[in-house]
């Protein structure tokens, strides 16, 4: 106690300045007794007073203890913004939990407290207003926690390491640095030895990519050592088995794989390889089987929910439409709540047996809301209580989404209206198919003035499709009687979304040194980015069996045919991270079947993509004629109009 309260006072009425990332290590504080004695006598508050963006208190905290969070967003991204969250990953080795911290407005400052857990070595906070984030220019706000002399603990650095090497970008969106994660690594080893072992796993893949004319020497040695261990763990022969494999060493990985399935016969890698052998069987009564003699083996394994849904999915490619109703009717706890969507979704693409499909979807609407109100199984650890809950929320909008589709097709469009406004509003009246189908239904059950209303709002946030202004109008028309007007009434929201759209890139604008490369393309043809100074860049990553990839490029492909007359503008589409085998044959038959006339870029051994330092596909830079990153662009926004409406906003935007 009397520690604690003495750290308050060592922070209170400290001005506290901005750090970032891995430089908030210490905060040196001079203050003296007389000081302390004196900020007793006269202080009338007990929060600490900050400058900055950033600060904590106290500030050397211990596990398992309280820390104030404080926050000033006037020189952020978020200056002007509503409704902020702040949200708090906790980690060790790895990601441990994700928190909600409750944020409160202290004059022109954000105050939260968090609890942290007694394993845990560090946090990482970001804050956000919508899809607006502060995550401290893609470092991440650090917090490293103390032991009671007040050092930074053993492995804190570490596992920041770890986030950067992987999972803070996916969840943070902190930046995939394996050079800086490596850097921090052999930091932290260098005076805490005893915790290397417990980071091999992050350590050896910065490795594989930092050192990699060293790297196996690196991790052969390594392993050597660990094998002289007295006593394994589970964790040590996975690490065993997994890294010779890497190396090619497969009589050392027959060793330990022997070991594990005799020792650790439920551990997760006896599981894994398992689920690999179901996913190559081929034939589906086959698959059941096997599902059943894992589920006795493995009951509540993760896996018994992929295999399921792998299950439901050769129903589906095999349009074995009431087989797969029969199978998710069977299976309803046992397949994830997406899959009811993806089946019915496929047939309504398919507009195939709208009967089964709505047996099917309703199934869907069912599990997911049940979901929502009493989810089933625990949180994950990279979501927090009320991301769960947001994410719930959506797939039951999108299992909404396809049984209002239904209706609508077969004519039930008055029963139609009510679940695809659910859909809208549980999806954030973000996508813009759900946000058009919506709009035909209220126009279609004649409610004239709120269709007005909700497609002109989807026009003006950029929520929008191809066809909502012939949908406004179609509105417009019968509820004002005439088209007088209509033009300067559009053209209002129109502009608004152009507006809204270029203060959004502007905000998002960045400068960087575009890395360098030299990749094949399909034709055999050499192609440098250094060739193409003078000339605005679009290079995007992407893999075939990326789904969103997939969904972006019909949208890709209206880009690339609009400048395909502009000689100061070129598309190069660089295939990374392809799983297959023969990664060439699998991309040239995808690109043919498909009909794209892109320039397609081999990247087999994944070097350039590890260069642009991307962590989730599709990615797009945007470069311009000095070879400087401008923008970049992660995901698909929903539509093809989106898609083409964003990058010819980039691209005027450098010219």
């Amino acid at each position: 106690m009397r520690k604690i309260l003495f750290k308050s006072i060592f922070f209170c009425g400290y001005n506290l300045k901005s750090l970032k990332g891995a430089e908030m290590f210490r905060i040196p504080v001079v203050v003296n007794f007389f000081a302390i004695s004196l900020f007793g006598l006269i202080s009338c508050s007990q929060q600490p007073e900050f400058s900055g963006s950033f600060g904590y208190s106290p500030s050397t905290p211990n596990p398992g203890e309280e820390i104030l969070i404080m926050y000033n967003p006037a020189s952020t991204t978020l200056l002007g913004m509503d409704e902020l969250k702040c949200i708090a990953y906790l980690y060790s080795h790895e990601l441990n939990n994700t928190i909600d911290v409750p944020l409160k407005k202290d004059g022109n400052t954000l105050t939260g407290k968090l609890t942290t857990e007694t394993n845990t070595l560090g946090v990482i906070l970001k804050f956000k207003s919508g899809d607006v984030v502060d995550n401290n220019d893609k470092s991440g706000y650090v917090i490293f926690l103390t032991g009671d002399d007040g050092e930074r603990l053993p492995g804190s650095l570490a596992g920041l390491a770890a986030a950067h090497n992987k999972w803070g970008a996916y969840y943070i969106d902190i930046e995939r640095d394996r050079e800086k994660a490596y850097n921090y690594f052999e930091e932290d080893f260098k005076v805490n030895p005893q915790v290397k072992e417990e980071f091999l796993q992050p350590y050896f893949e910065t490795v594989n990519v930092v050192r990699l004319e060293d790297s196996e020497t690196i991790i052969k040695v390594e392993l050597e050592a660990l094998e002289k261990k007295d006593e394994l763990s589970e964790e040590n022969y996975k690490l065993l088995a997994d890294w010779y494999s890497e190396l090619n060493n497969f009589g050392k990985v027959e060793l330990f794989e022997k070991v594990i399935n005799e020792k650790f016969p439920q551990s997760e890698y006896v599981q894994i390889q398992k689920y690999l052998k179901f996913k190559s069987i081929e034939n589906i009564e086959t698959k059941i089987a096997f599902e059943k003699e894992f589920e006795n083996n493995h009951p509540g394994s993760k896996y018994i929910e992929y295999m399921n849904d792998l299950i439901a999915n050769s129903y589906r490619d095999a349009k074995d439409y009431k087989s797969a109703n029969e199978f998710l009717n069977n299976n309803t706890s046992k397949v994830s709540t997406y899959r009811f969507y993806s089946v019915a979704k496929r047939m309504i693409d398919e507009k195939t047996d709208m009967e089964t499909a709505l047996e099917i979807a309703k199934l869907g609407v069912e599990k997911n809301r049940q979901e929502v109100e009493d989810p089933s199984g625990e949180k994950p650890e990279f979501y927090s209580v009320s991301e769960w809950k947001e994410k719930r929320k959506y797939y039951l909008g999108l299992n909404l989404f396809a049984y209002g589709n239904i209706l609508y097709n077969i004519d039930e469009k008055s029963k139609s209206l009510p679940t695809l406004e659910e859909a809208v509003e549980l999806t954030k009246r973000e996508d813009g198919s759900i946000n058009e189908l919506y709009s035909k239904a209220l126009i279609e059950n004649g409610v004239y003035g709120k269709a007005m209303d909700e497609i002109s709002g989807f026009i003006e946030t950029g929520r929008g499709t191809a066809i909502m202004k012939d949908l406004l109008k179609e509105a417009y028309l019968n509820e004002e009687g005439s088209d007088e007007g209509f033009d300067d009434y559009a053209t209002r929201f129109e502009d608004a979304a152009k507006e809204k759209l270029k203060l959004k890139l502007e905000k998002e604008m960045i400068l960087e040194p575009a890395p360098a490369f030299t990749l094949n393309d399909l034709d055999g043809n050499i192609i440098s980015l250094a060739d193409y100074k003078g000339k605005t860049v679009i290079v995007d990553f992407w893999a075939t069996w990326c789904g969103p990839c997939r969904a972006s490029f019909p949208g890709m492909k209206k880009s690339v045919e609009k400048y395909s007359d502009d000689e100061n503008v070129k598309f190069f589409f660089v295939n990374s991270w392809e799983r297959a085998e023969d990664k060439f044959k699998i991309v040239v038959d995808f690109i043919s079947k498909n009909e794209y006339s892109f320039r397609v870029l081999m990247d087999e051994e994944n070097k350039v993509i590890e260069k642009f330092k991307v962590s989730s596909i599709p990615t797009k830079f945007i470069i311009d004629g000095e070879g400087n990153i401008r923008f970049k662009s992660v995901g698909f926004p929903g539509t093809d109009e989106q898609v083409v409406e964003e990058l010819d906003m980039m691209i005027s935007m450098l010219n």
